[in-house]
């Protein structure tokens, strides 16, 4: 799944302290302290100095009918005019000031967040009802207040607004956490997005796009064998199973799959960053070593992470500057209901890479920041061939938002779109008729076959379809 975009949660959190005016020009915190205001997102900052002079900043989450605030976080590092934010020395959060701007960003997002100074805080954080009947109908208007203002129009998925009166009616006469549980749990499955979840009284519900799988309900370590057995090699480990290659393939050819752009060390953005950049150095100098003149690059269980490591990844696939994506956040007070687009692009890594002609293998598993992965890289020359299945259709990053009575949920509030404008959020980014396959099918895992390899290695090696049988031994 992508990278939450800040979860500085906790429903009990009230500031004491005053948002104070800009400081002086000589201190690298000038300009950043006292209260902002995003362009979507819904977020509001108060950044102030406690009593030792430590800069903290406490983040809040507004709707139109609610403001909920967070738990503190300290400054945790200065560098030039960056000023980053987080918990135990960890950066979640890096600010800068740009004119009457603050700048936001995620470490490992792709993007940024505006923000706008504001006289003073809003009213936050609102008071919440010690009534639990009242609490749960505010919880409920808090949940469909956010889907209101952050959720976009998807083309490919509709938030059923009328339900939401239906719905609150259904809970007022049966007021009880089991019928709010029910009623939100049935809106977010009717979007069918698994980067949209609610969570509480010991329901965890995400959607999924009808017709399509979930990687925690297989038994992906099975998925191993069935590619090993039709490359007739064995991977090999670079990061755990997280990123492996085999080289020595016929046709002087070499696979690479990646199944997450995350978690890698369990420690930072930073660390991950510099071990994926290891580990493709390592991929990267095999393939010279040995003359690849074509990667198979196997991208069909890819749980998501970083974006910016996607970008990474693409970085090291070609030797011309090309546009990845482009990107906006939903905005209601906006005239186009959105932030203006930001347009992400990619520059060519002097590291170790590959340049050449690359069989791209996806699926419904193929998910989030493996998605923007796709995409990107469908912009490099020459251009990938799409092999498997469509994928998942969840490209956003998850906005995690804090509901009273210690209910929280996950949504969808960015539009990622392509160089020519087309968006795949809730239906997938779609592979030509020619170059669909099965993609880890219980048949295809029992016989320990695999026919997206198959159609890979027969079109980089220019063979005709179905020269290379899809399963080991020559059967069918």
């Amino acid at each position: 799944m992508a990278r939450k975009q800040w979860l500085l949660a906790g429903l009990a959190a009230v500031l004491t302290a005053c948002s104070v005016p800009d400081r002086a020009p000589g201190d690298r915190t000038a300009g950043i302290e006292g209260t902002w205001q995003s362009a979507g997102y819904g977020y509001v900052f108060d950044i102030t100095q406690d009593g030792t002079g430590k800069t903290q900043l406490a983040s809040y989450e507004q709707t139109s009918v609610s403001c909920l605030g967070g738990d503190m976080s300290a400054q945790v590092g200065r560098e030039g005019e960056a000023t980053s934010f987080g918990e135990d020395g960890e950066a979640e959060l890096v600010v800068r000031r740009r004119g009457g701007h603050l700048i936001v960003q995620e470490p490992g997002a792709a993007g940024h967040i505006r923000m706008e100074r504001l006289k003073k805080l809003p009213g936050c954080p609102s008071a919440i009802s010690g009534n639990a009947a009242d609490r749960r109908l505010q919880t409920f208007d808090v949940f469909w207040q956010n889907l209101a203002e952050h959720y976009p129009p998807y083309p490919y998925r509709k938030l059923d607004g009328a339900g939401r009166k239906r719905d609150r009616a259904a809970l007022a006469e049966d007021n009880t956490d089991r019928t709010l549980g029910k009623l939100l749990g049935g809106t977010v499955r009717e979007l069918g997005d698994m980067h949209t979840g609610i969570e509480g009284e010991d329901l965890s519900l995400y959607g999924k796009r009808p017709g399509t799988r979930d990687s925690a309900d297989m038994n992906t370590d099975a998925f191993r064998p069935a590619i090993e057995a039709r490359l007739g090699k064995r991977l090999e480990p670079v990061i755990d199973d997280k990123v492996e290659y085999a080289g020595g393939l016929p046709g002087h050819l070499g696979y690479l799959r990646i199944t997450q752009f995350d978690d890698f060390a369990d420690e930072s953005y930073d660390v991950d960053r510099k071990k994926f950049g290891q580990a493709l150095d390592t991929v990267f100098a095999v393939a010279e070593r040995d003359g690849w003149r074509g990667l198979v690059l196997d991208l069909r269980l890819n749980d998501g992470g970083f974006d910016d490591l996607g970008l990474e990844l693409a970085s090291r696939l070609t030797d011309k500057s090309h546009f990845a994506f482009q990107k906006r956040a939903r905005d209601t007070q906006a005239a186009s209901g959105f932030t203006p687009y930001e347009k992400l692009r990619v520059s060519p890594s002097d590291r170790p890479g590959f340049h050449g002609p690359i069989a791209l293998l996806v699926s419904d598993l193929t998910v989030s920041a493996g998605e923007t992965a796709v995409m990107t890289l469908l912009n490099r020359s020459p251009k990938p061939t799409l092999i498997g299945l469509p994928t998942q259709g969840v490209f956003s990053d998850q906005l995690s938002r804090t509901l009273p009575g210690g209910w929280s949920l996950d949504l969808s509030n960015e539009d990622y779109r392509n160089a020519a404008g087309q968006s795949f959020e809730g239906r997938g980014i779609p592979v030509p008729q020619e170059f669909r396959t099965p993609v880890f099918t219980a048949t295809e895992i029992g016989r320990r076959c695999d026919a997206a390899i198959a159609r890979a290695l027969d079109h980089l090696a220019d063979k005709p379809p179905a020269t290379t049988p899809p399963c080991p031994g020559g059967t069918t």
